[in-house]
């Protein structure tokens, strides 16, 4: 009896392990690590630190040259600030991917100089107290083909396209104030523009997997052309290590570069244009920390 029963025990054992096994193996599997270079949606946001070196130059609308305006050292803008990021990729198939990003850059700056301006087509002087305002948003939309998809690293082409909402104002007080342009109250200055920039851009791109959770890449992506009244040149670029916690959660570190120089002639019947007339030199880098969710 004994003997019986020790059998059926024994029986039982073996069917629940049996039985048990390919759960248990299942679990190791789900368990391994995923590999992340071809993971079909990601959702990323980040605070970055921006370093902005931006300056405008705002022109009258008969050409009249005006005074170029560093966004830090005139206009007091600080050097750094924090601002949020968020990012999303799609890779609906292994050789290609689509990437939204929007970067906010919102800064404003006091400063007091004695100094003479001259701001579109009016020009101020003495001792001054100005008052700046800008957001500077930034959305990009990118294409990539992978060229060499491989289970250790992926490499294409990448076909950029983007949009900055420029906003800004500026306010001089406390000098003397003369001019044609229209922007003269008393002896203050006041001014506000916007400009809708949109941008393109043609590259590469890159990105490795260096360890189970572990990957690097980059972008670099350039492009210039003359547009109506519009001449810009773009270059953007990237540098970004990842590593993932699980295979849902990330941790990102990157190095962001955008450098637009754009020249706006004036419309061709002289009118006022509530565009920024001149040049604008959008030039920031930013350091991003942030998290990844892969699904």
């Amino acid at each position: 009896m004994a003997a019986l029963s020790l059998r059926v025990g024994r029986w039982i054992a073996i069917a629940v392990l049996e039985l048990a096994l390919p759960n248990v193996l299942s679990a190791q599997d789900s368990t391994a690590d995923r590999n992340h270079l071809y993971d079909t949606f990601q959702v990323g946001v980040a605070f970055t630190t921006v370093l902005n070196y931006s300056n405008a130059r705002l022109d009258a609308s008969n050409g009249e040259v005006g005074t170029v305006l560093n966004l830090r050292d005139l206009l007091g803008v600080p050097g750094t600030s924090i601002q949020p990021a968020i990012g999303l990729r799609w890779k609906p198939g292994r050789h290609t991917e689509f990437d939204l990003g929007f970067q906010l850059v919102s800064q404003n700056g006091d400063n007091t100089v004695n100094d003479t301006l001259v701001i579109s087509g009016d020009t101020v002087s003495g001792d001054l107290a100005l008052k700046f305002r800008s957001s500077a948003d930034n959305a990009t939309f990118q294409f990539k083909y992978s060229i060499l998809a491989k289970e250790k690293y992926n490499v294409g082409l990448a076909l950029g396209f983007g949009v900055i909402f420029f906003d800004m104002s500026l306010d001089a007080s406390g000098g003397v104030c003369s001019g044609t342009g229209g922007n003269c109250v008393g002896d203050s200055l006041s001014v506000s523009k916007q400009l809708t920039i949109p941008t393109a851009s043609l590259g590469v791109f890159g990105a490795w997997r260096v360890g189970d959770r572990w990957y690097v890449g980059g972008d670099a992506r350039a492009i210039g052309a003359e547009v109506d009244r519009y001449d810009f040149t773009v270059f953007e670029g990237d540098v970004r290590g990842e590593y993932y916690l699980s295979n849902r959660w990330g941790l990102s570190l990157a190095w962001y570069y955008t450098d637009v120089s754009m020249d706006i002639a004036p419309k061709s019947d002289g009118s006022v244009s509530e565009d920024l007339v001149g040049n604008l030199a959008y030039n920031y880098s930013s350091i991003r920390l942030g998290a990844v969710y892969a699904f």
